[in-house]
């Protein structure tokens, strides 16, 4: 029999100053938008401009009624919400129906099934992303993202495709992220920048300033370069006890 140990939230050590709010902000759904953007894949496009759930939006696309009449809270819907969200994630980013049946319990025939609809439904995905990747891989053993940053790769390119194809997305997001920062403490000096992780930052205001709340989101905006800007949307929590008791701001 085993037991699991219940893990202390370790950001609740970390504390404001006092006289101070935390705020936790993150890139919401980054990666998958940059994805669809490298694809040109319109329908993803807009339904991300539109605001849609677009997790809830693929599952009824790819499942069709027998996830439509699930009703909303419905643990079955949830759980077949969160595979549809980790197979396109995995597909995305050229893993096999293998890897795909292994993490999510399926056999490999519904994975396979899963990744050719997702595929016709996305061509873009396949013909434009994974193709742009496997040609400059092939062409210069190098990829770049929309900021001009590139890496180049000494691997055999077949078994550096998927870590370049992460590559695109993480880099572009870790860069909007680093960039959302600098400029946030450039046109709102009153803000405390205290970390930065990946597609999230940490900060701190004072009290009489914590719900400047436009003012931060105008000063984290910084859009990515495509000949169609792609401006990610920021997502705000903050706590006046701790970076673990951040919530979100509506």
């Amino acid at each position: 029999m085993s037991t699991t140990t219940p893990m202390p939230n370790i950001r609740k050590m970390f504390i404001p100053d006092p006289g101070y709010v935390m705020f936790d902000v993150d890139l919401a759904g980054a990666d998958a938008q940059v994805v669809a953007y490298e694809a040109e894949d319109e329908d993803l496009i807009n339904a991300f401009r539109e605001g849609l759930d677009v997790h809830d939006k693929n599952a009824r696309d790819m499942f069709g009624d027998s996830y439509a009449r699930l009703a909303r809270g419905d643990a079955a819907r949830a759980k077949r919400r969160k595979e549809v969200k980790q197979a396109v994630h995995a597909t995305n980013y050229g893993g096999s129906a293998r890897t795909l049946a292994k993490v999510l319990g399926w056999t490999v025939r519904e994975a396979e099934s899963f990744q050719r609809r997702w595929f016709g439904l996305h061509p873009g995905i396949k013909a434009n992303f994974h193709g742009r990747i496997e040609s400059d891989l092939a062409r210069s053993r190098m990829v770049t993202n929309r900021f001009g940053y590139r890496r180049v790769y000494f691997d055999r390119i077949d078994s550096c495709f998927t870590e370049a194809l992460a590559w695109v997305p993480q880099s572009t997001v870790a860069e909007v992220s680093f960039r959302g920062g600098i400029g946030l403490v450039a046109r709102c000096p009153w803000v405390e920048m205290l970390l930065q992780v990946h597609d999230s930052l940490v900060f701190q205001v004072r009290e009489a300033d914590s719900n400047r709340l436009q003012e931060i989101k105008d000063g984290l905006s910084y859009p990515v370069p495509y000949d169609r800007p792609l401006t990610i949307q920021w997502g705000l929590s903050r706590s006046a006890r701790s970076w673990g008791e951040c919530e979100t701001v509506k």
